[in-house]
């Protein structure tokens, strides 16, 4: 605003609101789930068209879109949102370079394994542990089992329309647990093809550094608290008394 300005013109001007528009992007979204922040708060027109262009943009950077808090004009494109969301994602991780070469992961093993990370923990506090267990898992042989990529199976199958009220992050029915699809980290070894979501630096960092223990299982109980388990029996003890009460 200027002082030189006529009354009419600040009016319209406040009344418009401003050009520029903060957007915080939290961990563990899906790009459909960010794109379609996105067009809510810039208040895009065509937001159909937008959520396209968005998709069709971050094709293949699933998981390398860096949840944080952006300033973004509301006449922005999607391919330039895409753009500074890949390129902070490429500053985040540049520390730690070094250390993922020297990992036996290749970078989207890494990112793949710490997007599931993100959706399956609460805390920073039990990411490394939580990592440590799903690394051994992979090295033993065993199936992941997580009910995440299992979620972002059921999610990508049921939510194909633009508009749609979808669930991404489904409570999972017996059905679902069946589902045909290399995200059923249940029904297949190994990892997932590529990320389910995008990850924050602290899974990101647990999966580079990930804590040695002797537990092979874990869950968390209806109040987010964790418990962990050495064995079998000890897990499913685990679930009678925290999950089936």
């Amino acid at each position: 605003l200027s002082p030189s300005e006529s009354m009419k013109s600040i009016v319209e001007k406040l009344i418009k609101g401003p050009d520029l528009v903060w957007v915080t992007f939290p961990e563990g979204l899906r790009r459909e789930e960010m794109v379609l922040k996105l067009v809510n708060e810039l208040e895009i027109k065509d937001k159909e068209n937008f959520y396209l262009q968005f998709m069709q943009a971050s094709d293949g950077k699933e998981g390398f879109l860096f949840p944080d808090t952006y300033l973004f004009p509301r006449e922005v494109v999607a391919e330039k949102v895409v753009s500074v969301l890949y390129d902070n994602f490429n500053k985040k991780i540049a520390p730690f370079q070094e250390d993922i070469k020297k990992s036996n992961m290749s970078l989207n093993e890494i990112i793949t394994l710490a997007s599931i990370v993100e959706r399956e923990t609460k805390t920073d506090e039990e990411r490394p542990l939580v990592a440590g267990i799903l690394i051994k898992r992979l090295k033993a042989g065993w199936p992941l089992q997580v009910d995440a990529s299992v979620q972002y199976a059921v999610a990508t199958k049921n939510c194909k329309v633009f508009g749609a009220e979808c669930k991404w992050w489904p409570i999972l029915s017996k059905e679902d647990m069946s589902i045909n699809s290399p995200f059923n980290s249940y029904k297949f070894k190994g990892l997932p093809p590529h990320p389910i979501a995008n990850p924050g630096l602290s899974s990101i960092k647990a999966v580079i550094y990930p804590k040695e223990s002797d537990y092979w299982f874990y869950l968390h109980d209806k109040s987010g608290k964790i418990y962990f388990a050495k064995t079998t029996e000890e897990h499913q003890n685990n679930v009678k008394e925290y999950l089936r009460k």
